[in-house]
């Protein structure tokens, strides 16, 4: 197999302008849907976390 780095590169040229880009709009709209899932879900992490905590300490009351 004779590898061709000017054939390849065209190819990669090529198939890049095919790519739709997303507006700036719709780049934002985007980030911000991420942002706001992210700050959900470390909110429900931190619930999560503080309640099986408090139910571990309280199983390990409840041995002594």
């Amino acid at each position: 197999m004779a590898v061709k780095p000017f054939k390849f590169m065209s190819e990669v040229k090529s198939e890049v302008t095919k790519v739709v880009w997303p507006s700036a709009s719709a780049t934002y709209r985007m980030t911000s849907m991420v942002f706001i899932m992210v700050a959900f879900m470390a909110i429900y992490l931190l619930v999560v976390d503080t309640v099986l905590s408090q139910l571990v300490k309280l199983v390990l009351e409840m041995g002594n």
